[in-house]
C-alpha cells in the first residue's frame, strides 16, 4: 500500500477530520488540499511511529464561496495571515483561499498548489493532501520526511513566518525538527 493510501486510511478514521472536510467542501468549489502539521506530522506518525498531532485542520481551497456557512456554536476569527479560522470546541479549521497564499502573492506567482509548495517556510511543510484526489503531492516535503530532516524551503517566507511567531528561523527549524525527532539543517 502506498503512503497516500495509508494516509487516507489513517485520516478517514478521524471523525473530526471528516467534519472538517465536510466544512471545507461545502464552503468552496474546485479542489481542496489539507496542509500543514496535520499532514506532515501524521505522515511522520505513519512512517516512524511518532506521536499523532492534536486535531486542527488547515485547508487551501481553490474557489471559496462568497459567504461561509459556519456550524452553530462555531466562531469565525482570522489567522496570522488574515484568512478565516473557524474555531469549535474540539478543534479549529484554517480556511485559506489559494489566491490569498502569502508566498504566492509575495513572489507574484499564479495561484497554483505547485507554487504554494515551492513557497512554504519549511521543507516538511511542502507536502499537501488532495482531498478529492486522495493523494499526497509534494516531492520536497516527502523527501524531507524520508530524510528525517527539517530545513528552510523558502528562506524569505521562513523569516516572515518566524517573525509572526516571534521566533528566529533557526528556532522554528529546531522546534519542528525536535517535535518530529528529525535532524535540523541550517
Amino acid at each position: 500500500m502506498d503512503i497516500s493510501n495509508q494516509f487516507h486510511d489513517l485520516m478517514s478514521k478521524d471523525r473530526n477530520y471528516d467534519e472538517a472536510v465536510y466544512f471545507a467542501m461545502h464552503n468552496s468549489q474546485g479542489r481542496v488540499w489539507l496542509i500543514g502539521g496535520t499532514v506532515y506530522k501524521n505522515l511522520a506518525h505513519l512512517l516512524y511511529n511518532t506521536q499523532r498531532p492534536e486535531a486542527d485542520f488547515d485547508f487551501i481551497v481553490e474557489y471559496p464561496d462568497a459567504k461561509l456557512r459556519v456550524p452553530s456554536g462555531w466562531e469565525v476569527r482570522k489567522n496570522h495571515y488574515g484568512n478565516p479560522k473557524i474555531v469549535g470546541k474540539k478543534y479549529s479549521i484554517d480556511f485559506v483561499p489559494l489566491e490569498n497564499i502569502d508566498s504566492i502573492i509575495r513572489r507574484e506567482l499564479t495561484p497554483t498548489i505547485e507554487n504554494f509548495l515551492t513557497g512554504t517556510p519549511l521543507t516538511v511543510q511542502s507536502v499537501v493532501y488532495g482531498v478529492l484526489e486522495k493523494k499526497l503531492i509534494g516531492e520536497i516535503g516527502l523527501r524531507a520526511l524520508a530524510d528525517r530532516a527539517v530545513a528552510a524551503n523558502d528562506k524569505e517566507q521562513l523569516e516572515i513566518y518566524a517573525s509572526r511567531k516571534e521566533k528566529t528561523p533557526e528556532e522554528i527549524i529546531k522546534k519542528t525538527a525536535d517535535c518530529l525527532g528529525f535532524k535540523p539543517l541550517f
